[in-house]
């Protein structure tokens, strides 16, 4: 059997079912999707163990600056909602920023909260070593590396980067303390390119739908969710204009952080929920 015929026989990483080839995207990636209409999860298979590491500029910080500017109020707003879930929580409330990449988001709950929290950072890509501590946020280099367990995980754009979610979530749901919540968003995958931005980013690995998102959280031990649109995701009018400036002088992409901005032709252009464990 040659290399393509044993490719369009892909398994569907959240459900195992048998899966087809339909279309190869901008970045030459070949896009599945799963034959199991309970499923309907989009992936490409990876071709190297770091394929899902984001591609970032040298000066990090340079970017997290940028990225403040940008989503700073945006921050505050998405803080003010987690704080919902977490009132009676006892202070300092433990965080995981899973993913973090460049910090923007935790440098503002960082600031916001002082010495009400404690901000763990995680991120695959070595260029984020040595940023966090500046921002009095606790550097791990992997899950097994957290001192304690942690009241709050937020996993902003990230799920869809990892090799194998479904284990990545069950490590996810063993730090978290009792009555711990996970927080996610990720670009809802579809059959057509042009109808999501999901396939933007040569790093994603993972195009969920509801249902297969569902699944991974259910085969994780995670309550499921009921999608909605957070307006609590997105900057403000006013700051997407001010984000077109910076960005015309800054160093990294801007279609990066322009994929964060909302859908104005689908809502729901992302899934963004809340989970805590079974």
């Amino acid at each position: 059997m040659n290399s393509i015929a044993q490719e369009e026989q892909q398994r569907c990483p959240i459900c195992g079912s048998d899966s087809v080839y339909i279309f190869t995207s901008r970045h030459n990636r070949r896009i599945f999707e799963c034959s199991n209409t309970d499923c309907g999860h989009f992936f490409t298979p990876g071709l190297k163990d770091d394929q899902g590491v984001c591609i970032r500029g040298e000066d990090l910080e340079k970017e997290s600056n940028a990225s403040i500017e940008i989503f700073d109020e945006r921050n505050k707003r998405l803080l003010d909602l987690f704080k919902t879930s977490l009132r009676d929580k006892p202070k300092p409330i433990t965080f995981l920023d899973f993913g973090a990449g460049n910090a923007h988001l935790s440098r503002t709950f960082k600031r916001i909260m002082k010495a009400d929290c404690v901000i763990y950072c995680l991120d695959a890509n070595p260029l984020c070593e040595g940023l966090y501590p500046k921002y009095e946020l606790n550097q791990v280099k992997s899950i097994q590396e957290l001192p304690e367990n942690v009241d709050f995980i937020y996993m902003i754009e990230v799920i869809e980067h990892l090799n194998d979610p479904i284990s990545t979530l069950k490590v996810l749901r063993n730090v978290l303390k009792p009555g711990g919540m996970v927080f996610f968003s990720t670009p809802v995958g579809k059959r057509r390119e042009v109808s999501t931005n999901a396939y933007e980013t040569p790093s994603h690995l993972h195009f969920f739908t509801p249902t297969s998102l569902n699944l991974a959280l259910k085969a994780s031990g995670f309550t499921q969710v009921d999608f909605g649109f957070y307006p609590e995701m997105y900057p403000l009018p006013a700051r997407s204009r001010m984000f077109r400036r910076v960005m015309t002088h800054a160093k990294f992409s801007i279609k990066q952080l322009l994929n964060k901005l909302p859908n104005t032709k689908n809502r729901l252009g992302h899934l963004v929920g809340l989970t805590r464990p079974v």
